[in-house]
């Protein structure tokens, strides 16, 4: 793709998309590292662990009553102002942060903020760009956004081997960086007629605002079998996901313990090589494969992440050798996410078809909620039940068990229900 052959409106938004993904690099960053520093840092217990996990997807519940504001909203620049305000600014509150509670809240406006963003960002990629450059323009979007991500990560994690005190420095930092990406987004004009609202127009109650955005999510699950299917495969993938997000901070921190350099560069670095090098790739593979075929090969690679550490288990405390397969793991693991990722964000756009996008990624968004609920709880419970082994095993399961039904989806759906195939 040259964005230089593309008509003025879209190579402006294109440059838009790209120059607020180098400020929201550094809010990547935060994302892989955070559960590290709590841990290290602010001395996080396991069950606060379980917590911050809990925190991104249960925001997520926010999502379809955001996404039915912004779908019905004549000025949708105002909503990245105000998401970038109270959930990227207010991480300048880190330099007084000192306890792992506080943290927990300055994490938890942040997440409750992104579950606007993400449906709101959607909607630009669907109203603005073809559908067959969509994923490709992410795709770029996603390495440049890597590149700083990882040149961060690598930095702050010299850093804070150097003066652990400095995280607060690097938080408030990354939320007025977070802040910047947020003003660009609300620069770029969607392409879509703006009207005032007709006179006299009947304002729907607070009940009404309430229950609309469910009822209409359960007819859209209800209509769209296909979409469906979709969201029922990424719930039994985000069980195994989440699950092992509380518990991979305790391996990595309490069973290797590695040095914030080596933690960030096995979760921060090598988790993200493929989003730097191959977003682009993955992005114009999910432009031609079918979604379904898509995410089984995703979550079939993704699996081989918690086997690995289970491998890795038979060395730990004892050889280097354990390391260096969780570096291994790690890598896989990029190389899977880079696809989970590209799916998880473009998807949505893909089932909606000539729907507005916002409400399908706020849907999509919201059931991350749901399994956020149950996931990190199960993996706390097996934690101190069975060990910590038993939670890779189990996640691997929920991982295998998501390719092969997403297979069978594609099977089963492909010409039944799908748009446009």
């Amino acid at each position: 793709m040259k964005i230089k052959e593309l008509n003025p409106f879209v190579r402006h938004t294109v440059y838009m998309l790209m120059f607020a993904a180098i400020f929201n690099g550094a809010v990547q960053s935060l994302a892989q590292t955070q559960d590290i520093i709590a841990r290290k840092a602010l001395r996080a217990m396991d069950w606060q662990l379980m917590l911050m996990t809990m925190i991104w997807p249960i925001s997520n519940f926010l999502s379809i009553w955001w996404g039915r504001l912004f779908e019905q909203s004549h000025h949708k620049s105002r909503y990245f102002i105000v998401g970038g305000i109270v959930g990227r600014l207010t991480l300048i509150y880190a330099i007084w942060l000192t306890t792992m509670n506080e943290f927990l809240v300055v994490m938890g406006l942040l997440y409750s903020a992104n579950s606007l963003l993400v449906p709101a960002q959607n909607t630009i990629y669907q109203k603005n760009i073809r559908p067959q450059r969509r994923s490709a323009v992410y795709g770029y979007t996603m390495s440049i956004g890597m590149v700083v991500s990882v040149t961060l990560t690598f930095i702050a994690g010299r850093v804070l081997d150097s003066n652990e005190n400095s995280y607060r420095w690097i938080l408030a930092l990354t939320g007025i960086a977070g802040f910047v990406s947020t003003i660009l987004l609300s620069r770029i004009k969607i392409q879509e007629p703006v009207v005032d609202p007709p006179v006299g127009r009947k304002q729907i109650s607070f009940k009404d605002a309430l229950t609309d955005p469910i009822k209409r999510s359960l007819k859209l699950m209800k209509e769209n079998k296909a979409f469906a299917a979709f969201e029922r495969s990424f719930s039994i993938y985000g069980m195994g996901y989440i699950m092992m997000q509380p518990i991979i901070p305790i391996y990595m921190v309490d069973k290797l313990q590695l040095s914030y350099t080596n933690n960030f560069l096995a979760k921060g670095i090598l988790s993200q090589v493929g989003m730097l090098f191959l977003a682009p790739l993955f992005g114009r593979l999910h432009d031609k494969m079918h979604p379904f075929k898509y995410i089984g090969y995703s979550f079939a690679l993704l699996m081989l992440f918690p086997i690995l550490f289970v491998l890795s288990s038979l060395w730990a405390g004892e050889s280097v050798v354990a390391v260096i397969v969780v570096f291994i793991a790690y890598t896989i693991f990029g190389l899977a996410m880079t696809g989970v990722n590209m799916a998880w964000n473009m998807s949505s756009i893909f089932f909606a078809g000539n729907d507005d996008a916002a409400m399908y990624q706020s849907v999509h968004v919201t059931l991350t909620g749901v399994r956020g609920l149950i996931a990190p709880v199960l993996g706390f419970i097996l934690l101190k039940g069975l060990g910590i082994e038993s939670v890779f095993i189990v996640a691997a399961g929920f991982l295998a068990l998501a390719s092969f039904m997403s297979f069978k989806d594609y099977r089963l759906l492909r010409k039944s229900f799908l748009p446009n195939l």
